[in-house]
């Protein structure tokens, strides 16, 4: 063996709870490092919430499609900027080698790569994308979206107890609704996921929810614009569930927004979107199935003045609406307060009626009685909420201040002088539950946020089975968790196609599933193992038992700390994993044995001076034919420049400290977090994130010794989080 001194050392001394904290961090912004990846100094693995570190971005998320750029002139692009080949006039980009091994799977020949296949992995779920790129990395030949179960939220109730119920649009024009039990007694910022239970599904009937009530006798009411219709279920409700009742007969409206419910006089008045109320008697017993018994018109001096009615309360002897005009305009917006709305009907003439100021979108509202009261308007178009009292001797209200809030949509009172308030920007990954403190002097304030709606926050690694692929996910620990879905037939999805993340999947509470991580399959396609940073465990799953199902077996004697990815050897039955704490496992007869023993053996990257130099392993992949062991090292999680790739001779036979074959690292690999990587049997792809790339380095079992050399070819993807390789069919 050729002698060298590989001098790679790291001083990494950090605290387990700073250890985990850094863990924790998900998707690193192109101005910073892999705060998702786990530090080298981690003893436990425990991973409480992968996803609950996400920061919501206070800026519009970046495009995260692939875009390739020139490694010999930009050495510091972390983001998607410009379009260009990826190669330098010397690299090889021949990619028809038949001497290619897909050692992910089979450990068997196989033909040529067909295509790289990557997972992008900014903060949150919206930007999130899988890519698939040519073997040269001069291309994207498919950038595909990730469809989860929310796409905005919409309105926001709140019980006498403190209950949340929030209606939001799902994909495919369908909605549904997720209860929170002590949202608004216990705020707090964290992940609102699906809450504690949903209502959603074809039986639900709902389209496009928007409004949402509090009915009588533990039933709430939804106005479904899309249906269009009120429909009310029970509050106990859950799953796919159809309404207790519905009512379909509008009136006059083509649609309601928005809906009152006076328990008192057993009255449901409905905001309707042609500027019309639309009023049911005696609700409890009729249900609204006989159509509406009156209608009012806001009028003055006898002419019609609403336009298209959001939101609507009734206070003691007052009708208060919102009415946002043209919902493209930002200024028509009005305010209504009708008198004695118990007997009105007809043509009714408003008693007061405010334009102007910041009225454009105002979508809901609600008052406040008592002492001095308060009317709380929603102002979407124009970004606020906006306070209105009446004057110490009159009736009439008039603005008195305004908070600035992105999008807000909804707006319901809470105890203990509190607001609750849904927030709709653009996209997903920005909507979110406010909760507003209301002093006694002085201004309102956010005083909590509860976002990252829905059970999917971020995908992870991906796993390829033939045309089909397999993709982690992160989810909320409120929302059963971490799992798996099924992308069938992915190879064969055109660009832009929508994968739908949670119509199969292996997800639910008896998964066990915390922090998934690196995924690969047996040769028959038959067991899926899973690298659980969460739990320092590695789980193993029939990938076509779908459901809440449990694994087939859990590997829990690691030997050590967590591990981040795996890699199977069909031909010997034996798991090679790579811990975060620098060494690597080695599991003989690990299907047969099922874990039970413990690793056989466990061995640590060394240089020639018998000195330690791994930190921090993510990727992980073993080729039978050369008996090599290909790691990444992404070192200190916060530093974007200290990665590093081994080659280990003998892999198969490898035990304690082992003087790697090659070392590359760098100030001239951009090597920052290298996570995972991919062995086609002369080339590696190398999945970056810190540096978002995904990187090839040709021939590489010619390389040798210590090499601070630059890849030979890459292609941006934003927070590159694994890669896995297409082989054409033999």
């Amino acid at each position: 063996m050729q002698k060298y001194h590989l001098d790679r050392k790291f001083s990494l001394v950090l605290s387990n709870v700073l250890v985990m904290a850094l863990a924790g961090c998900n998707n690193p912004t192109p101005a910073e490092t892999d705060s998702d990846t786990s530090t080298g100094t981690t003893t436990d693995g425990t991973e409480t919430d992968p996803s609950a570190t996400n920061a919501t971005p206070a800026t519009e998320p970046t495009d995260s499609s692939p875009t390739t750029t020139d490694p010999a002139t930009d050495t510091e692009t972390t983001a998607p900027t410009t379009a260009g080949p990826t190669t330098e006039p010397s690299t090889d980009t021949d990619t028809t080698d038949t001497d290619t091994t897909d050692t992910d799977t089979t450990g068997e020949p196989v033909s040529e790569v067909v295509r790289v296949w990557a997972t992008a992995n900014p903060p949150l779920l919206e930007q999130d994308r899988i890519v698939a790129l040519s073997p040269a990395l001069d291309a994207a030949t498919a950038t595909l979206t990730v469809m989860g179960d929310v796409v905005s939220i919409e309105s926001v109730a709140v019980t006498q107890q403190g209950h949340a119920i929030i209606t939001y649009d799902a994909p495919n024009s369908t909605g549904g609704v997720i209860i929170k039990t002590d949202l608004a007694d216990n705020p707090a910022d964290g992940p609102l996921g699906l809450g504690d239970r949903v209502i959603r599904g074809p039986a639900t009937g709902l389209v496009t929810p928007k409004g949402v009530e509090v009915g009588p006798m533990g039933t709430f009411l939804v106005a479904d614009t899309g249906a269009p219709s009120i429909k009310v279920f029970e509050f106990d409700a859950e799953g796919d569930v159809a309404p207790t009742f519905e009512i379909t007969d509008l009136g006059g409206s083509e649609a309601v927004w928005d809906v009152h419910y006076v328990a008192n006089d057993d009255v449901l008045y409905a905001a309707g979107t042609n500027g019309e109320v639309q009023v049911y008697e005696d609700f409890s017993n009729a249900m609204g199935q006989t159509g509406p018994d009156r209608t009012i018109v806001p009028v003055e001096a006898g002419t019609k003045v609403s336009v298209n009615l959001h939101g609507i309360t009734v206070v003691g002897d007052n009708l208060f609406l919102s009415d946002v005009g043209d919902p493209m305009e930002t200024t028509d917006g009005q305010l209504f307060r009708i008198a004695d709305p118990a007997n009105a009907d007809g043509d009714v003439e408003v008693a007061q009626r405010i334009e102007g100021g910041d009225l454009g979108n105002p979508v809901d509202l609600e008052v406040t009685s008592g002492g001095q009261a308060t009317l709380w308007v929603v102002e979407k178009a124009n970004d606020k909420l906006l306070r209105y009292r009446p004057s110490l001797l009159g009736e009439d209200f008039e603005l008195v201040d305004s908070i600035d809030v992105s999008k807000p949509e909804s707006v319901a009172l809470a105890t203990n002088n509190r607001l609750i308030l849904a927030a709709n920007p653009a996209g997903l990954d920005l909507d979110a539950v406010l909760e507003v403190e209301v002093p006694l002097i002085g201004a309102p304030a956010v005083s909590a946020t509860i976002d990252r709606l829905g059970s999917i926050t971020s995908i992870q690694s991906i796993a390829l089975a033939g045309a089909d692929g397999l993709v982690g996910f992160d989810g909320t620990p409120a929302s059963d968790g971490a799992g798996v879905f099924s992308a069938p037939a992915i190879v064969d999805a055109a660009d832009g196609t929508a994968i739908d993340a949670i119509g199969t999947r292996i997800w639910g509470p008896g998964t066990g599933l915390v922090a998934p991580k690196g995924m690969t399959l047996n040769a028959a396609g038959d067991r899926l193992f899973v690298a659980d940073l969460g739990d320092s465990s590695i789980k193993v799953f029939d990938p076509v038992t779908f459901g809440d199902a449990p694994p087939l077996f859990v590997i829990a004697e690691l030997g050590g700390g967590a591990v981040w990815d795996i890699d199977y050897d069909d031909a010997n039955d034996r798991l090679f994993a790579a811990g975060v704490d620098g060494t690597v496992r080695v599991f003989d007869a690990a299907l047969a044995d099922e874990g039970a023993s413990g690793p056989a053996r466990t061995f640590t990257p060394a240089n020639d001076n018998d000195e330690v130099i791994g930190v921090n392993l993510h990727g992980i992949q073993y080729d039978p034919a050369s008996k090599t062991l290909f790691l990444t090292d992404v070192g200190d999680v916060m530093s974007d420049s200290d990665g590093a790739i081994y080659l280990i001779a003998d892999a198969d036979a490898a035990e304690g400290n082992v003087a790697v074959t090659a070392l590359i690292a760098g100030d001239q690999t951009h090597l920052g977090n290298p996570v995972d990587l991919a062995f086609d049997g002369k080339h590696l792809y190398v999945a970056e994130k810190a540096q978002s790339r995904v990187l090839r380095y040709s021939d590489i079992l010619g390389l040798t010794g210590a090499q601070n050399v630059a890849e030979d070819a890459f292609i941006e993807v934003t927070n590159a989080e694994s890669v896995r390789l297409e082989f054409s069919k033999p």
